[in-house]
């Protein structure tokens, strides 16, 4: 205790020094306690799964050369096929498989107001609730008979949509509710805390099989480890396992391919788990330099310190008690600036909650749980070893004699050398920082010039479920595109209206061709589908380069036709003329009338670029066969598109209006612009920028302090020797380059060293660099001039107090 009161006075006494402190803590161990809750939650945190360590993801790793690029890919999405393959020949876990979560039609009850809602329904096989380890609240789970083709329809409900809709009907098990048009029955419900991955309102069965919905690469497959087996004899299983996809890869791409179980938790974490490791670098970045400004600022401390040291050991005390007095005051401070750090985190959270989309979120979300305040107490712990750890090796050379006859201009020796490597290390870590955030900025840039393929001005788009039994008919599914469009036409100030399979940098349906003529005639390959109404790429503002539109003669009853985009016609015809050639699509062969230019999309599978050009064909959506309408339905929601002359005050209420008057059963979601839908494409992009420039920013910051203070103490330790040096004859000019010389050659030297290690660091960033090199040098350059710049100002600024020096009085005092 009297070592605690003993600290505080002491930092009473210099309340300057204790602020300094405690903000430059609360900074490193915010961003820090911030970063390490998303990493927990992405990456630490146990999942809300029993023993969830025997939970796997399976993926397909893919190897090879394309282009004369090397590949490395992980797909962890597989088809029916293959699923039956591997429940057939591998042992030793439970397996269980999912689709995609998509928007359904549920109608409610009459006492709820017998609305039809529009929900999130996600289909997984048997077995798939019992390999998550999630019992049920009510009922059971799917059976094996129920999960194949054709089965009954049954749905399992969520615990909210069962408490919110249903009212908390406990007798609603083995009762019939109306989903996609058609009676289901309901056979369980979940738990009110259930966690699922894609935390959808309602389940139906999958029925994989090679022809059924899971047919195409659609299907992500978990597994259970089964009491006594273990994951390498699993996974030597797996190696073993040929599907006939990858006879293709060896061919075409000359590579390999093999499965493998990834854990649980770094499936769900997805891209987010590299992002925040990164992240999480960074900060480190933030606390490391913090570390060292503080530490520089104990060395300043203890070096003024020196004779009350020198004069505690000569009473007696021994350099333990000295040392334990110190590292009292440094835990102390670190303890407030923690308690600081914690609500700066807190700050940070709130922040990234509103900027993130909630598909970023990790399973459970990030928050300040007791395994984050752990983290927090034994960083503040760790930091006050850090920055207390200079400052307590140099009280050893203390010496009692010298120290307390120089009294005041006492100096320990080596503190000044300790801090321009502390400077240096700073400037090196900062340069690394903003070069990263940097390329980072360029990158954004890049993207953003990309011209999108279309207008997005005054565009509102909406989605509805057609995975419906009243829309799985030819007649019925047209009617409503008529009906629908004729109404959003009637609204006043519209300009154009169509309907189509997607939008803009939404990914098509994936569809296999064949090229029927030309010097690949016979080839298969893959493409996107979507099927459109006429007046899409007019909607849209798509261009057309050669051919023609579609027409509202382009029927059902006319000749197949498509429009293909450039990456199509380059890639399938190369310098060729596309117009009237054919290709054949699941039993059709269509004749391609037009090109039209790229439109971005995002990628199915991690490509070269978050937004990338894949080739697509176009149908009129009167011409594609309704089998392959309905099977497009279970994956996609069709997008409905006005275009008006101006902005329009309540669009979205017309929209729905207008829609209902077409089908007032039909509920419709996703009210977006597409302005809106342009902006959220590089999110992920946004977010790193923002949050490397303010770290980049953070460090800029901190390290211009750290040269200032550095020169600053150095001003006031040599005012003998300065005054003595013009007394001599020496400029002020003079002594202003000599002390502020220090500064730069430290600052020199860290962006000598920051820039060799971030031409080895960036290299660990390519993967989230486009359209700019590792080392670009505008970037680098920029980041040159911006250190140098401030390093030069914080170096000569505090030695403008050398012309107050008068020589006459400093030679008096001595």
């Amino acid at each position: 205790m009297n070592d605690l009161r003993f600290a505080i006075r002491q930092l009473d006494k210099n309340p300057g020094y204790a602020l300094a402190v405690i903000l430059t803590l609360a900074l490193g161990i915010g961003v820090n306690t911030a970063v390490f809750s998303m990493v927990d939650g992405f990456m630490l945190r146990r999942l809300p799964y029993p023993e969830p360590e025997r939970i796997a993801a399976l993926v397909v790793h893919q190897e090879g050369i394309n282009n004369g690029k090397a590949i490395s890919d992980d797909d962890d999405s597989f088809t029916g096929g293959s699923w039956q393959i591997l429940r057939d020949n591998v042992s030793g876990v439970t397996f269980a498989s999912y689709g995609g979560t998509s928007g359904v039609n549920l109608k409610a009850p009459a006492d709820a107001g017998g609305a039809v809602l529009y929900v999130h329904g996600t289909r997984v096989s048997a077995r798939y609730f019992d390999v998550l380890g999630i019992p049920l609240f009510l009922g059971r789970t799917f059976t094996e008979q129920e999960d194949v083709p054709h089965g009954p329809p049954v749905v399992v409900l969520s615990y909210k949509l069962w408490q919110s809709t249903f009212h908390s009907d406990p007798k609603l098990i083995g009762k019939s509710v109306e989903l996609k048009g058609e009676p289901y029955t309901v056979v369980g419900v979940l738990p009110q805390n259930a966690v699922t991955p894609t935390n959808a309102d309602l389940f139906t069965p999958l029925r994989p099989a090679p022809t059924g919905e899971c047919g195409g690469d659609n299907c992500g497959i978990f597994v259970r480890l089964n009491p006594g087996a273990t994951w390498q004899q699993v996974n030597a299983q797996f190696n073993h396992i040929r599907f006939p996809e990858f006879a293709e890869i060896e061919s075409k791409y000359h590579g390999h391919a093999w499965i493998y179980a990834r854990p649980m938790q770094l499936e769900l974490a997805g891209e987010m788990h590299d992002e925040v490791s990164a992240l999480m670098l960074a900060v480190s970045f933030i606390l490391l330099i913090a570390c060292a400004n503080l530490a520089g600022l104990a060395l300043v401390r203890i070096s003024r310190r020196t004779p009350e040291v020198a004069t505690r050991l000569a009473l007696g005390a021994t350099r333990f008690d000295v040392l334990r007095q110190l590292w009292t005051e440094n835990l102390l401070l670190a303890l407030v600036g923690a308690a600081a750090g914690l609500f700066l985190a807190l700050l940070i959270l709130s922040g990234l909650r509103g900027f993130l989309p909630e598909s970023m979120f990790p399973v459970g979300g990030f928050h300040l749980d007791a395994r984050v305040l752990a983290f927090t107490f034994v960083t503040s712990l760790v930091t006050s070893l850090l920055f207390g750890a200079l400052p307590a090796l140099q009280t050893r050379r203390v010496d009692l004699r010298s120290s307390i006859a120089a009294g005041s201009h006492a100096v320990v020796g080596g503190a000044g050398r300790t801090r321009q490597w502390l400077i240096g290390a700073e400037v090196a870590l900062t340069v690394i920082l903003l070069a990263a955030a940097g390329l980072l900025i360029r990158t954004l840039v890049h993207l953003e010039s990309q011209p999108p393929g279309f207008d997005s001005t005054n565009v509102m788009t909406a989605k509805a479920s057609l995975d419906d039994a009243r829309y799985r008919n030819a007649a019925g599914f047209q009617s409503l595109l008529q009906k629908s469009i004729a109404a959003m036409r009637r609204i006043p100030g519209v300009q154009d209206a169509a309907v189509g399979l997607s939008v803009p940098y939404e990914r098509g349906l994936n569809d296999g061709i064949t090229i029927k003529d030309g010097k690949r005639a016979g080839e298969q390959n893959g493409s996107s589908l979507a099927y459109i109404t006429s007046d899409y790429f007019s909607t849209l503002r798509i261009p057309l380069l050669s051919g023609r539109y579609f027409t509202e003669s382009d029927s059902a009853s006319s000749e197949p036709v498509a429009i293909v985009n450039t990456s199509f016609a380059r890639i399938f015809y190369q310098d060729s003329a596309p117009l009237a050639r054919h290709f054949a699509s699941e039993g059709t062969t269509y004749t391609i009338v037009g090109v039209v230019s790229e439109i971005a999309k995002k990628p199915g599978m991690r490509q070269d670029a978050p937004i990338s050009h894949e080739p697509v064909f176009y149908v009129p959506a009167a011409q594609l066969p309704q089998g392959l309408v309905n099977m497009a339905h279970q994956w996609f929601q069709p997008s409905w598109i006005v275009r008006t002359r101006g902005p329009i005050v309540g669009l979205t209420e017309s929209m729905q209006r207008a829609l209902a008057e077409a089908d007032p059963d039909l509920p419709f979601s996703g009210f977006y612009s597409m302005d809106q839908i342009l902006n959220e494409q590089l999110q992920m992009q946004r977010m790193q920028v923002l949050l490397l420039t303010v770290l980049g920013s953070l460090a800029l910051v901190l390290s211009s302090i750290g040269i200032y203070s550095l020169v600053s103490n150095l001003v006031v330790q040599r005012t003998r020797e300065i005054g003595i040096r013009i007394a001599l004859g020496s400029t002020i000019e003079e002594a202003m380059i000599h002390v502020g010389s220090t500064g730069l050659i430290a600052a020199g030297a860290g962006l000598i060293t920051g820039v060799v290690l971030s031409f080895i660091a960036m290299r660990a960033l390519a993967s989230e660099i486009y359209g700019v090199k590792t080392y670009d040098p505008i970037t680098f350059g920029a980041v040159l001039l911006i250190l140098a710049s401030i390093a030069l100002i914080a170096s000569f600024l505090p030695t403008l107090r050398i012309s107050r020096i008068q020589p006459a009085e400093t030679l008096r005092s001595e």
